[in-house]
């Protein structure tokens, strides 16, 4: 199959184009300069400065099957309206434009679309809509722009909902848990208990060529790993990963989350002291689809990218 991929030079994105190369489809990249994908050989490349900008985007979408659109801004620090402009406006335009000319749009979303907690319970597709930042505002807004656009253009649409995503290459938050575990400081969650889902980058990148092939691909899809882990439980998984001990101490969680809010950094700790689980078993029975990489292997092979990094 003949497949566009949008941010394909990003930690997912790049991911996701190997994946589909080593399956044997021709991959087409929206890249912003034509250096830029130079680690993916295989990958055409098509410069699109700006996928939410003017311009004609039929040699990007000329002759394709099926378009995987990953390209988005999830900064906290990016204005609101720079954030709407890249989540809403571009998918919009481009999947206008794709209309008529492919057969499948595949848009990432997030389960951030639910909200970031969940009680006791499990998100599944159908669950309340519940964002609680502009991101998941976002993202949620081009889930529903494209809900009314596809049938209209005549494509099927899958829409992507992963949680937390970790492999070689992560950034921001669990990049900085690498580093707080490495560094052998005493971490002060061993009073938290509770339940989160997570998903490796190669199990996402399986589960978006899943969503390119399967003849049944439509709608929402919740996707994660098998194991369901608590904060401490991670903590320990990654020490282990990195060969080093896991400096686990007590503090109540009420402290912690006031401790988050007076630094500012109130929604890191939420969502380290929080619940986030997924029920995935849509995307099992509709794409027949299984997370291949245990969260032990995943968290091994980060760990050596880690490791190589530092070296």
């Amino acid at each position: 199959m003949r497949v566009v991929v949008t941010g394909a030079t990003g930690f997912v994105g790049a991911a996701v184009c190997r994946e589909l190369l080593a399956r044997g489809h021709e991959v087409r990249a929206a890249v912003r300069r034509m250096t830029s994908a130079e680690g993916l050989p295989g990958v055409q490349r098509v410069v699109v400065p700006d996928l939410a900008m003017d311009f004609d985007r039929r040699a990007l979408l000329a002759g394709i099957d099926v378009v995987v659109h990953l390209a988005a801004v999830a900064h906290r620090a990016v204005p609101e309206a720079e954030i709407r402009r890249v989540n809403v406006d571009a998918t919009a335009r481009l999947a206008e434009a794709a209309g008529g000319l492919v057969r499948r749009f595949v848009f990432m979303s997030s389960v951030k679309v639910h909200g970031e907690n969940s009680g006791d319970g499990a998100y599944t597709e159908t669950g309340p809509m519940q964002p609680q930042d502009a991101y998941a505002r976002a993202k949620l807004e081009a889930e529903r722009l494209l809900n009314q656009l596809a049938p209209r253009r005549g494509m099927e649409l899958v829409l992507l909902r992963p949680p937390l995503v970790y492999g070689p290459g992560v950034r921001a938050n669990f990049l900085n848990l690498l580093r707080w575990v490495d560094s052998g400081l005493p971490l002060p969650f061993a009073s938290v208990r509770n339940r989160r889902s997570l998903i490796y980058l190669g199990n996402l990148a399986d589960a978006v060529a899943r969503c390119v092939e399967h003849p049944d691909a439509s709608g929402p899809f919740l996707v994660s790993d098998d194991e369901i882990v608590s904060t401490p439980e991670l903590v320990g998984r990654i020490a282990r990963a990195l060969g080093t001990p896991a400096r686990l101490v007590r503090m109540p969680v009420g402290l912690l989350r006031l401790l988050g809010t007076i630094s500012g950094r109130s929604g890191a700790v939420r969502r380290l002291t929080g619940n986030l689980v997924i029920d995935a078993a849509r995307s099992r029975r509709v794409l027949d689809w299984r997370p291949s990489a245990t969260l032990d292997a995943g968290l091994a092979e980060t760990a050596l990218w880690f490791r190589s990094k530092r070296a």
